[in-house]
Parts: C-alpha cells; structure tokens; sequence
C-alpha cells in the first residue's frame, strides 16, 4: 500500500509552497493596493471620475453609472469612446424602430465591463483595480505551482482538481464562463 495518500498532520511540500505563495502575494498585493489608493486620494494621478461625483454616481444603478462614465468621462481619442460612438451609431436604427413601444426592455451591452477597466490604467480611479486583480490571480499562480509536485508524488487526482480549478478560474476571469444573469 502506497503512503502518498496516507493523511498526516504535517503539511505537504505543495501545501507549503501554495502557503508560500498565497502569502507573498497577498502582502504584495495589499501593498500595492495601499499604494494606489493613495495615488488615487492624494490626487497624484488624476482619476478618470473626479472625487466630487464619484458620491453622485455611486448612488444611481449600475447601467446609469456605466453609461454616464463612457458618455462624459472617458476622453475622446480612447479606444473606450470609438466603441461608445459605433455602438450608439449602431442603436440609433434600432431605438427609431422601437419608439411605438411603450415600455419595451432595452439591454445594452456596456462597453465598460469585463477587463475594459485594464485599458484606464493610466487613471488612478482605475489604477487601484490592479491590486484587485493581482489579489484574485494568486491562487491560479499557486495551483500553477503545485501541479508538478502532484504528479511527480503520485497524488493524479489532487493533480488534475489543480488543472481543472485553473481552468475554471481563468474562463471564469476571461469571461466565458458566466453563471448566473450578470
């Protein structure tokens, strides 16, 4: 009978190095998130959204927030504010077609979501969702690091949960995997 997978009070080599990890790049990540609130308070880096609305904006519903951001806060010339204009070119037909409908639903796609943020970097507002993201990639860095430890022990399961949990996580994060109406 193997002992790989005899349960043991003492933790695993892999278990140490994902602990290794996960801490180094917690402290790292607050760090940095640390750093750029302050850049974002101080007014260091100017915000895409000046601090005297963000209260204004918070207060309203998440489509009034995002349309009101890509229609008076992103600056021309941004890759953001050309899909902006073709999508308002786009809906214009549309909108006509629909007037003698009271009440019809209107779903517009915004495009302010998903990794669009990555593109307003150069914005402190925005800066401070880098340590966010940081924070929420270190556990597909340590299941990345472990796998190789797994297989080399035996333990294929563990191995392949550790696949599949990045696979997961990084369709969850690109998008393409979605659960739920959001």
């Amino acid at each position: 009978m193997s002992t790989t997978n005899t349960p043991t009070k003492e933790a695993s080599i892999e278990q140490l190095q994902y602990a290794r990890i996960l801490e180094k790049g917690m402290y790292s990540g607050l760090l940095l998130m640390v750093i750029t609130f302050a850049l974002y308070v101080f007014g260091v880096v100017k915000p895409l959204i000046p601090l005297q609305d963000i209260s204004t904006l918070w207060a309203t519903k998440s489509g009034v927030y995002l349309t009101t951001v890509e229609n008076k806060y992103i600056p021309e010339g941004h890759s953001l504010k050309a899909k902006v204009h073709a999508q308002q070119d786009a809906a214009a037909p549309q909108a006509q077609g629909h007037e003698a409908k009271a009440g019809a639903h209107h779903s517009q796609q915004h495009v302010l979501s998903g990794w669009a943020w990555a593109t307003l970097l150069s914005y402190s507002d925005f800066l401070n969702f880098l340590p966010v993201a940081i924070l929420a990639g270190i556990t597909i860095l340590c299941y990345g690091t472990i796998i190789p430890g797994l297989f080399a022990r035996g333990d294929k399961a563990m191995g392949i949960m550790a696949i599949v949990e990045i696979a997961i996580l990084v369709l969850a994060a690109s998008g393409i995997l979605k659960v739920g109406g959001h």
